[in-house]
């Protein structure tokens, strides 16, 4: 690698890299610290009277609707209801929310996106690592489900918002904006190995767990700590042929995950020729802090096609003989007899929840995670 950085550039902006990775020990206290950065940095509208909170309405007295939002109110709604941080999304993606329509009131929210390129759970569905050929056209990942509190609770509102992201509706709306053929859709847990169980299990036949990934993240530092890095990198290091200004090209997969990796490959480079020690230092905080090797559950759905790979690999004709299940009313009505039992039992044991649940800035600084509206 050609250097052309000078250590009085690079160097004083590494060590704000290290505190920020060294200030938290687990998932948990990553996820807060991007949540903090979001609430803290962006004034968001209050949405409170938005959000369902009727935990005395019966399940079978409910009926939804889903509603396609625009990435910035999907943004609002999201980054304050949501225990995990939001990123941006480069590449395809289309948000949606999930209302209650007796009550005019969201219970979810969905972001679907392009796949990432290759996966283990789906290489050894299909026998074979799949070329983005026939990636692209045919499989969509649900990159954001996530239910109001306690809605998710109390009714396993998690379930609904998955079931949404493989109805019918969803999957023509995908098809119409974006010209594919959608035959699967995939999904991870959020926490990984920390939890043995999901919101996505019970959901067959619609849903059906596939396996375990096996493959390292990185996470991401805040903004206020990556971007100066990144906007050096991309200063001398831009793609060529690309006027995004990006270290990568920008067409292609998950280019925001490839322009991380990178720019900590450009800045190793530039260390391994100033400081050993200073690269040292640098690689035992990237294997240590700055990847999580948690395997996440991973979950695929056929949208009721039963040759789904033989289509995709050899041009098979599809067979979809139950097409109609896969109809968000047919759904909900499925979901409702769960729902309804975990409603009831919770009921009964005095332990329904009955405080709405979201996220401030103050809240989290004081290390009390998620404010409750009562």
């Amino acid at each position: 690698m050609e250097l052309k950085l000078n250590p009085e550039e690079l160097l004083p902006l590494l060590e704000p890299f290290h505190d920020f990775y060294n200030d938290f020990d687990d998932i948990t206290d990553y996820y807060l610290s991007k949540k903090l950065e979001r609430l803290t940095n962006v004034k968001y509208p209050n949405i409170v009277d938005k959000l369902f909170n009727d935990n005395t309405m019966n399940p079978m007295d409910m009926s939804f609707e889903i509603v396609e939002l625009k990435g910035g109110d999907f943004t609002n709604y999201t980054t304050q209801i949501a225990s995990f941080p939001i990123e941006s999304q480069i590449g395809r993606s289309m948000t949606f929310g999930i209302k209650e329509t007796t009550t005019d009131k969201y219970v979810g929210f969905i972001r679907l996106a392009s796949p990432v390129s290759s996966i283990k759970p789906r290489n050894d569905y299909f026998g074979q690592s799949l070329h983005l050929s026939l990636v692209n056209p045919h499989i969509v990942n649900g990159q954001t489900i996530v239910p109001v509190q306690p809605f998710g609770f109390n009714y396993l509102g998690g379930k609904l918002v998955a079931l949404a992201c493989v109805s019918n509706e969803l999957r023509t709306m995908w098809n119409n904006k974006y010209g594919t053929e959608l035959l699967v859709f995939e999904t991870t847990s959020l926490y990984g190995s920390t939890k043995s169980v999901s919101m996505y299990d019970g959901l067959e036949p619609y849903v059906k767990f596939r396996g375990l990934t096996e493959s390292e993240n990185y996470l991401f530092p805040t903004d206020s700590v990556y971007n100066p890095i990144r906007n050096i990198c991309r200063e001398y290091y831009p793609y060529e042929g690309d006027d995004s200004g990006l270290c990568v090209r920008r067409i292609g997969p998950s280019p925001k995950m490839r322009e991380f990796t990178k720019v900590l490959q450009i800045v190793k480079g530039h260390l391994k020729e100033w400081n050993v020690d200073e690269l040292k230092r640098f690689d035992t905080l990237l294997k240590t802090k700055c990847k999580t090797r948690q395997q996440k559950r991973f979950y695929m759905s056929n949208f009721g096609f039963t040759n789904v790979k033989e289509h995709i690999l050899n041009g098979t004709p599809l067979d979809r003989k139950d097409g109609q299940k896969y109809d968000f009313n047919n759904m909900v009505e499925w979901w409702k007899k769960k729902s309804t039992k975990r409603w009831e039992k919770l009921k009964s044991d005095g332990r329904l929840k009955t405080d709405l649940e979201y996220y401030t800035t103050n809240n989290i600084k004081q290390g009390l995670g998620f404010e409750i509206i009562r």
